[in-house]
């Protein structure tokens, strides 16, 4: 059981969408193939947003054994809109297999999995209808990088009394927009995880590099706020918001956000810490969430966004984790994880492992009052205060920055008197233009 795998997109643009196809085959005396799963690279992706599924009661009906291949081939019973892209299965011995054409679309949740595909094949051969074969292939994304792993249900060995002795298994996603590139242009491999009807596994693998990255540009914008007490001792909520032009730019790869020494650790504020088996199991304690994250992706129809946790580490200090989940249709979870640490007699976050996809907007809330973490190390209103960031993008661009930490400050009694001392001037100027 040696098959021949090769997975290439039409073009290899850093960031831009293109067609992929992943080719498999098996020679005669080989194994045949029972089941098919593809891992992609970091920063493979697709588009989702305004792809319909095509519902689990048509694909029901389109497996019933009522129901033909003919009238399917001609006729399909799922969206034309959830298409996204077409297949070739070959089968039999020798050196002339029979081909059939199929359809691939995008369907939801399943298995565990927060979407899934699913090949429509009609089993048409001239004057012979075997109805259609109907195999899902169930899509886990890691919540950490990102990365999918797509693996296909058991395919079928014998239809009708007739072995197939499947040969070969075309799959061309070749919808517009849809597959996106990486934006990085490290050396990548996409990886078969194939196995045969007696048992064999192997994992072949193909190459996989983008090219032109140095052409993306990264303009990220940072923005932050507190809310709440600005005198000593107290605290504030902060709100940190990271906006960003999807197109034609470099997704982030790192972040280091340092707060200014006018904000240091509540450490007495610190109630619970999810550990990290509590997190895993999504069993974290309600008291160990100290704010909440919300991410806008092009590549969804809604927002990614949850709880913002303190988590167990191997550090001094716990991790700040964001536990980033989509709705129910598109369930897709992302963990941002943040390492904290003390700098410059202030804290500082540092997100190393950023996945490589598109993101508009990044807002971080922290809560404020008793279960806040922050507190004022002096009267915020006295003085200037700004946070640093470093940002680094998935192609080596870098954009440091030093946004103003705003706080809600009041007029100095000072500036006061000026602003009404400059106003009854105004109207001394006006009644003296009437007269």
């Amino acid at each position: 059981f040696s098959p021949g795998f090769r997975a290439v997109g039409q073009s290899n643009g850093a960031g831009a969408h293109s067609p992929f196809s992943i080719d498999i085959t098996r020679q005669d005396g080989e194994q045949t193939l029972a089941t098919v799963g593809v891992h992609t690279p970091k920063g493979f992706t697709a588009t989702l947003k305004g792809i319909p599924y095509c519902p689990d009661s048509v694909l029901s009906s389109i497996e019933s054994s009522s129901y033909s291949g003919i009238s399917e081939l001609n006729n399909p019973k799922c969206p034309a809109a959830s298409q996204v892209g077409t297949s070739w299965a070959g089968a039999g011995a020798g050196s002339k297999p029979f081909y059939a054409p199929g359809r691939v679309y995008l369907t939801g949740p399943y298995k565990g999995a927060p979407l899934s595909f699913t090949v429509i094949t009609p089993a048409v051969s001239g004057p012979y209808d075997l109805g259609n074969v109907v195999n899902r292939v169930a899509v886990h994304v890691d919540p950490t990088t990102a990365e999918v792993t797509a693996t296909s249900d058991p395919l079928p060995q014998i239809i009708e009394g007739i072995p197939l002795r499947l040969k070969s298994v075309l799959i061309n996603l070749d919808r517009k927009d849809f597959t996106l590139n990486p934006t990085s242009c490290d050396p990548f491999s996409v990886t078969g995880i194939l196995t045969g009807d007696q048992g064999a596994k192997a994992e072949p693998s193909s190459h996989f590099q983008v090219a032109n990255c140095d052409t993306l540009g990264y303009e990220p914008k940072l923005s932050t706020k507190l809310t709440g007490g600005t005198k000593r001792g107290g605290y504030p909520a902060l709100k940190a918001t990271l906006t960003q032009d999807p197109n034609g730019e470099a997704n982030t790869a790192k972040a280091v956000v340092a707060l200014p020494h006018s904000e240091f650790l509540a450490q007495s504020h610190i109630r619970t810490i999810c550990t990290r088996v509590q997190f895993a199991a999504k069993a974290c304690p309600a008291a160990s969430i100290y704010g909440h994250a919300r991410a806008i992706t092009p590549l969804l129809d809604q927002p990614v966004e949850g709880p913002v946790y303190l988590r167990s580490s191997s550090n001094p200090l716990p991790d700040l984790v964001a536990a980033l989940k989509g709705p129910a249709s598109q369930p897709i979870e992302v963990d941002l994880v943040g390492k904290i640490d003390s700098f410059n007699q202030g804290i500082r976050t540092t997100f190393e492992a950023v996945p490589d996809t598109p993101v508009e907007k990044f807002v971080l809330t922290m809560q404020g009052g008793k279960r806040g973490l922050l507190e004022n190390s002096t009267n915020l209103c006295r003085s200037t205060n700004r946070v640093s960031a470093k940002l680094t993008a998935q192609n080596g661009a870098a954009s440091n920055q030093s946004p103003l930490l705003e706080a809600p400050c009041k007029k100095s009694a000072r500036k006061k008197r000026a602003a009404k001392k400059k106003r009854a001037a105004e109207r001394a100027a006006k009644t003296t233009r009437r007269a």
